[in-house]
This record gives structure tokens, sequence and C-alpha cells, in this order.
């Protein structure tokens, strides 16, 4: 799938739900980049982007795909996969257990534990963000 396909299926507010993350009536929320107080991040989903207005946050503004990588703390490539994945075939994500079992990946000890650390990694990260 190309860049701009993910995109068109991908709305800001079907990433940003997938993180549990809900934009008020003016489509603001507290900044999840950040210890946020008050609603720092505004949503734009007729452009599907997104600004944190706070001085204190280094995230900026980007796009679907822009967020996904700075909120799993990935690649650009990582996160154009990830998009890909959650834009899925008809524009809803796509879930590991919808999958026949012929197509679930078994993943060997080693890649596991990767996988693991990576999230470990990723976590502890966040908590001295």
């Amino acid at each position: 799938m190309e860049i701009a396909e993910i995109k068109q299926r991908l709305s800001i507010l079907t990433v940003l739900a997938h993180y549990n993350l809900k934009p008020d009536k003016n489509h603001r929320l507290c900044c999840p980049f950040h210890l946020d107080k008050t609603p720092s991040f505004q949503v734009y989903p007729k452009s599907d982007t997104w600004t944190c207005f706070s001085s204190n946050c280094s995230a900026g503004s980007g796009d679907q795909i822009d967020f996904i990588m700075k909120k799993e703390g990935t690649t650009k490539h990582e996160a154009i996969l990830k998009a890909e994945e959650f834009a899925g075939h008809n524009g809803s994500p796509v879930l590991q257990q919808n999958k026949p079992k012929s197509e679930i990946t078994i993943l060997t000890q080693e890649q596991r534990t990767a996988i693991l650390t990576k999230a470990f990694t990723h976590f502890v990260r966040s908590l001295n963000a």
C-alpha cells in the first residue's frame, strides 16, 4: 500500500482512538507526549494533522504517521508499517486474532525476547519523559 493510500484510509481520529485518546468537542486533548494539565494538543480532522502548542513539548506537529512514530518511539519506516496495519484493507484496524491460524507467525524465543526488550525500553523511556 502506498503512503498516500494509507493516509487516505487512516484518519488521525482513528489513530488516536487506537491509543485510547479522545479529543473534546473542539478537537483538543492533553498532550500524550508530555505531562499536561490543560489541553495543549490540537487535532485537525479535516487535514488529519495535529500540533502541540505547549512550550514544554518537543513533539511539534505532524500527521498520522508522525503520531505513531512519536508514540511508539519507532523509526518512520516502522511507523508506516504500523499505520498500514491500522488502516487494514477496509479502513478498520487489523487485529492478530482475526487472522486465520495459518497466517499467525510463530516467533522464536530470540524474537520474543527482542520484542519484549524493545517494549520494555520504550516504556522506560516514556517514564523518563
